[in-house]
């Protein structure tokens, strides 16, 4: 792990720990704890909520890779959370991003299940639980 630049709070963890491979199949995660903690580290890096308290309140995952995509919604689903159709947003623009979002109804069990240990991410999903 080492701290990315002289001045900025970004740290880089370089591993060759298999289970972080994205070529990891999360179907072997066994329990419901490991579920959450892969969806929480992938949300916690692709994953986004509103950052202004006033727009309408969504959590969703981005990425390029629509295959990955796909693999990490079914993790959240088979934890009985809802979660919309992988889909591109906007093919004009940017024809390989891809993109799921959690439904509404579920947000509540998201954040209670999943939750979030980044910084911006957790005081917003906190508020989720109240």
């Amino acid at each position: 792990m080492y701290q990315e630049g002289k001045t900025r709070e970004v740290y880089v963890l370089e591993t060759t720990a298999r289970f972080l491979d994205v070529d990891f199949d999360p179907d072997l995660l066994e329990t419901d704890a490991e579920r959450a903690a892969y969806v929480r580290g992938y949300f916690d890096a692709e994953g986004g909520v509103p950052q202004s308290p006033d727009a309408r309140f969504y959590i969703q995952f981005t990425q390029k890779d629509r295959v990955e995509l796909e693999k990490v919604k079914a993790v959240p689903e088979r934890m009985g959370i809802e979660c919309g159709q992988v889909h591109n947003p906007s093919a004009e623009v940017d024809p390989d991003y891809w993109r799921f979002y959690v439904r509404a109804k579920s947000h509540k069990d998201f954040a209670g299940l999943i939750g979030s240990w980044h910084p911006r991410k957790t005081g917003i999903l906190q508020r989720m639980k109240i």
